[in-house]
């Protein structure tokens, strides 16, 4: 089990995505509620769990799946008065609800209504620990009620949707063609990619290769911030941030390819001018986005963008009743690590000379190079660019200003003259004080100046992890 002191929110903020994933594809009652019980015992580490239904005149509640009992329970009382009908409580051996319910020989649990269709009570989801085994759980805390709440809820959403669903569906049998079309959704511009005419000709293995332009976000530090806002604070987040930035990846003929908890990747046929002309959009909206968050009063949004271009497979994965758009590829992996490269030179967007070679327009963007690397899982270097034209007024002009000596940097560097390209690192931050790569030049001049040139020297940056 986990250190009850290290917060799980964003793990259980994983398990409820990953359970509504694959709730949507349960076809009987019988494997949804034996897929919820089995998703709250992994998300929030539990012994127990029992998905309740409301029998007879209501005095009386049903066991109509449970997890983890040697003796399931048939009916157990029932009164309104036991719980809080608009939320999730907490309770031990001695809270009237236990008591009555002695024969689940539970220490304390976790309990939270469901819904009907018309949003009327009609059972609950409980969760918890038996007294034989209460000393090797953790107790349940009460930073757990805030998912716990939200995984019951959508379980609640989800069976009543489907509920509706089915009534629709049997009345026009036109819209059980729509669902099954649509179960199988993948973006629009994935038709004309892969030369089909609609989503019913796509089936499982339907691939191309082509050339394409790649950019992946990732929203920085994530992790703490979903702790910070808690699950449904985290999706909310989440939800604004790509109502933000989708109508620019829209307005480049670019699409969405995955949505990877807090990263996305879009994709972009042709030249390489709209993959980067979406990256400073993206950036700008942002930027507004967060003068309203922060009017608010709520956290400010920070994401790094890396692109690349180059050959990839685009294809249908899945096995035949959901199918997803997916890409398989050297260029679709580069993207990925190019992003992780902003943190290590401060910047917001980082481009390979694969898309640098792609550009139609290099005039319109204000860009420079800024390393050779060599990425995780590839044995050649990319060359590595900054597009500076969403910086800070200030800070592009500085940048601009010691364009020609760190230009001049780069290859002492390059050429193991390190004392010579300290000179000009140390120039450019006296100039440019507000430049992480400047500063992370001189840096490393400087360490490399105090010791012996390393004999295999050969000015590329080879990262030994993600």
């Amino acid at each position: 089990m986990s250190d009850p002191k290290e917060p799980r929110s964003y793990e259980e903020l994983l398990a409820i995505q990953d359970y509504i994933t694959s709730a949507l594809e349960t076809t009987t009652i019988g494997a949804f509620h034996t897929l919820t019980l089995e998703s709250i015992i992994e998300a929030f580490e539990f012994e127990v769990a029992l998905v309740l239904r409301t029998a007879g005149a209501g005095d009386t509640l049903v066991a109509a799946a449970e997890f983890g009992f040697d003796d399931p329970p048939g009916l157990l009382p029932f009164s309104p008065d036991w719980i809080d009908p608009e939320g999730t409580i907490i309770v031990d051996a001695t809270d009237p609800l236990l008591e009555n319910w002695a024969e689940l020989g539970l220490a304390q649990a976790i309990l939270c209504p469901l819904t009907d269709k018309s949003g009327a009570f009609n059972g609950a989801i409980l969760a918890g620990v038996t007294k034989g085994s209460a000393d090797f759980f953790e107790p349940i805390a009460d930073e757990h009620k805030s998912a716990f709440t939200v995984m019951v809820r959508q379980a609640s959403a989800l069976w009543t949707n489907r509920e509706l669903n089915d009534e629709i569906k049997s009345h026009n049998e036109r819209l059980v063609d729509l669902t099954s079309s649509y179960s199988r959704f993948v973006p629009f511009q994935f038709l004309d990619l892969l030369g089909r005419d609609s989503i019913e000709q796509i089936g499982p293995g339907d691939a191309a290769s082509l050339e394409m332009n790649v950019l992946f976000a990732d929203i920085r530090g994530f992790t703490t911030l979903s702790e910070q806002l808690g699950p449904q604070g985290a999706f909310a987040m989440l939800n604004e941030f790509l109502a933000t930035v989708e109508p620019p990846i829209e307005n480049e003929n670019g699409f969405v390819n995955q949505y990877q908890g807090d990263a996305i990747m879009a994709l972009f046929p042709g030249e390489a001018d709209t993959a980067l002309r979406c990256a400073i959009a993206m950036v700008k909206e942002t930027q507004a986005l967060n003068v309203r968050r922060k009017s608010r009063g709520e956290v400010q949004i920070r994401f790094g963008l890396g692109v690349t271009s180059g050959p990839l497979m685009l294809g249908a994965i899945g096995g035949g009743q959901r199918l997803e758009s997916n890409v398989v590829g050297d260029t679709a992996n580069l993207s990925a690590r190019t992003e992780g490269l902003t943190k290590l030179f401060g910047s917001q967007i980082l481009f390979t000379h694969r898309t640098k070679e792609r550009l139609q327009a290099p005039g319109d963007f204000s860009f420079r190079e800024l390393d050779r690397v060599i990425v995780v899982g590839r044995e050649r270097a990319s060359t590595i660019y900054e597009l500076m034209d969403v910086d800070p007024p200030d800070l592009l002009a500085q940048k601009q200003q010691v364009l020609a000596q760190f230009e001049s940097g780069l290859e002492h560097y390059r050429a193991g003259d390190f004392t010579a390209a300290c000179k000009r690192f140390e120039a450019c931050v006296a100039l440019a004080p507000d430049d992480p790569a400047a500063a992370l030049y001189m840096e490393r001049c400087q360490d490399l100046a105090s010791q012996p040139k390393p004999e295999d020297w050969s000015g590329l940056t080879v990262l030994g992890r993600k």
